[in-house]
């Protein structure tokens, strides 16, 4: 027979004491509750363009920050209710608008909140940055960078709805 150390035969009365001593400390603290999860704002494509009937559009301005160059109007239209269709217009000049239709991308961050990529005239991509909505996950506001015609970079918009 092997002698067992007495560092060896200790270790189960150590841990047994440890273990009770945790037991017996959790009673005095309660544990942490969980953050509550925020609220889905524009986490699902319908919360764009409508769940029956395609929704109203999004009206907004682009800010053109290039001299020489005024804000443009923008306006991103729902084609039908539950789908990724959109039609973006951006009013150029008084007789100017370019317009594309085009599916948008939706992805939801870490807020539990949706943001969008979508086409545009020029070939880029637009995509929202931050997301709005009021008493449920229907988007009300979006904020984000799009590519205009003629304008160098990309400019901020930001465009709303009722």
């Amino acid at each position: 027979m092997h002698a067992v150390p007495a560092r060896r035969r200790a270790l189960p009365a150590t841990l047994l004491a440890l273990s009770l001593t945790g037991a017996l400390g959790g009673f005095a603290a309660a544990p942490a509750q969980a953050a509550a999860a925020p609220a889905p704002c524009g986490t699902k494509v319908s919360d764009f363009t409508g769940t029956v009937l395609a929704d109203t559009p999004f009206k907004g301005k682009i800010t053109i920050t290039e001299p020489g160059f005024a804000n443009r109007d923008i306006t991103l239209t729902p084609v039908s209710a539950n789908s990724s269709l959109l039609t973006i217009d951006i009013k150029v000049s008084d007789t100017e608008t370019t317009s594309v239709t085009g599916n948008f991308q939706l992805r939801v961050n870490s807020l539990n909140q949706g943001q969008i990529n979508f086409p545009t005239y020029t070939g880029n991509v637009g995509r929202s940055t931050g997301v709005g909505c009021n008493l449920t996950s229907r988007v009300v506001a979006i904020s984000g960078v799009i590519h205009t015609e003629g304008v160098k970079g990309e400019m901020k918009f930001t465009a709303s709805r009722a």
